[in-house]
C-alpha cells in the first residue's frame, strides 16, 4: 500500500508541476490567438483542459487520502480500498459538450497527462518553427519564472542562496535573441553582438536553454517543497514533545501548512509563511 501511496502522490505532483509548464507555454505562444495561430491555439487549449480535467482527478484522489484517519485499522483499509480504486476523471468541455466519465488508474492518468504534455509541445513546436520571436518568448518566460523562484526562495532562507541562472549561461543566447531579432525588423545591431544568418542553430539552442530552465526552476521548486516539508515536520515533532501537538491553534496551523504544501497550489512564500505560522504557535505564539 505504501508504494501506491507513493505512487499517487508522485503522478500528482508531476502532473501539477508540468500543467504549471504548458499552461505558460501555451499563454507565452498564443499571445494573438487569431489567423494561422487560430488553429493550432485551439487544438493546443483543448488538450490543455483535458489535462487539467486528469490534474482534478489526481487533486480529489489526493483529498480523499488526506481525508483518510490512518490511526486505525479500518482507516488503513479504507485507504487500501481508496488507492486500489480507479479515480473518476470528469472530462468537460468549453462548448457546451456533454461530460463524459472515465474511470482511470492513476497510472493510466499519468500516461495520458505525460501524452498531452508532450501533444502540447508539439503543436507549440510546429507552430513556432522558423518563428523566432515565439522561441525567444518562451526564454524570456522562462528565465523570469526561474529568476522569480530564486528570489522568493532566497527570501525565505530556501535552498544554498547560489543563482540558478549562473550556471546556465543564458545572457549570451539572449544577446544573440536581441540581435537577431532586432536585424530580422531590419534595424542594424550595434555592439559586439552580431545578426547570425538564421540556420535552424540558434532555434535549437533556445530551445535547449529552455528546456535547461525549466529543469532548473522544477528542481529548485522541488528542493524548497522538501525542504519546507523537512522544517514543518519537525515542528510537528517539537510539538509533540512539548505536549502541544492537539491544541487547538496549533492543530489549526498544521492542517493549513499542510494544505499550503499541496503541489496543486504549492507557492513557496505562501507555504514558508504557513510553516512559519506554526513554528510560532508550536511556541505559544512567540517568534
Amino acid at each position: 500500500m505504501r508504494e501506491r501511496l507513493d505512487a499517487a502522490l508522485a503522478a500528482h505532483a508531476w502532473v501539477c508541476e508540468h500543467l504549471l509548464d504548458v499552461q505558460q507555454l501555451v499563454t507565452d505562444a498564443f499571445r494573438q490567438p487569431a489567423g494561422p495561430a487560430a488553429a493550432p491555439a485551439q487544438e493546443a487549449r483543448v488538450l490543455l483542459h483535458r489535462l487539467g480535467c486528469l490534474s482534478l482527478a489526481l487533486d480529489r484522489l489526493v483529498d480523499d487520502v488526506d481525508a483518510v484517519d490512518r490511526s486505525t485499522g479500518a482507516g488503513e483499509e479504507a485507504l487500501a480500498r481508496l488507492l486500489a480504486a480507479p479515480c473518476e476523471v470528469r472530462f468537460t468541455a468549453a462548448t457546451g459538450e456533454p461530460v463524459t466519465v472515465e474511470a482511470m488508474t492513476v497510472q493510466e492518468i499519468l500516461v495520458a497527462a505525460r501524452e498531452h504534455v508532450a501533444g502540447i509541445r508539439r503543436i507549440v513546436e510546429a507552430y513556432g518553427r522558423d518563428r523566432l520571436t515565439v522561441r525567444a518568448r518562451r526564454l524570456r518566460s522562462s528565465v523570469e519564472r526561474l529568476r522569480q523562484l530564486a528570489t522568493e526562495a532566497a527570501a525565505e532562507g530556501l535552498g544554498d542562496g547560489a543563482d540558478p541562472l549562473a550556471a546556465l549561461a543564458v545572457d549570451g543566447l539572449l544577446d544573440r535573441l536581441a540581435a537577431a531579432e532586432a536585424a530580422g525588423r531590419g534595424r542594424w545591431w550595434r555592439g559586439d553582438v552580431r545578426p547570425e544568418r538564421d540556420d535552424g542553430a540558434l532555434e535549437a539552442a533556445v530551445d535547449r536553454a529552455v528546456e535547461q530552465v525549466d529543469t532548473a526552476r522544477r528542481r529548485l521548486r522541488r528542493g524548497c517543497h522538501a525542504e519546507l516539508t523537512g522544517r514543518l515536520e519537525a515542528y510537528r515533532q517539537r510539538a509533540a514533545d512539548v505536549g502541544r501537538a492537539e491544541h487547538p491553534e496549533v492543530e489549526r496551523a498544521y492542517r493549513e501548512a499542510v494544505a499550503a504544501l499541496r503541489p496543486d497550489v504549492f507557492a513557496v512564500t505562501d507555504a514558508s509563511r504557513a510553516v512559519q505560522a506554526y513554528q510560532r504557535a508550536v511556541n505559544g505564539g512567540t517568534p
